[in-house]
């Protein structure tokens, strides 16, 4: 059984998974927003370091600090 998304119409987000954002969501005492940004950076922070290497990422966090101002949402280590 294939469970890969696959967009329908103009959805960006699969439905059954923005279901389960909102059931994490409400465990965690969170937004569906602050969920989904939560559930992206630990995915970036575990996968991208592979990706990139360590010294790859740690360029792309400062460019996104210094594109976004944020400060110590993601970290090179």
């Amino acid at each position: 059984m294939d469970l890969r998304w696959r967009p329908h119409d103009e959805e960006v987000i699969d439905h059954n998974l923005l279901c389960a954002l909102a059931v994490l969501a409400h465990a965690n005492g969170r937004s569906v927003v602050q969920e989904l940004n939560h559930a992206v950076c630990s995915y970036v922070e575990q996968y991208l370091p592979s990706k990139l290497g360590d010294d790859g990422f740690a360029l792309l966090v400062e460019v996104m600090r210094e594109d976004t101002g944020a400060e110590g949402r993601l970290s090179a280590s």
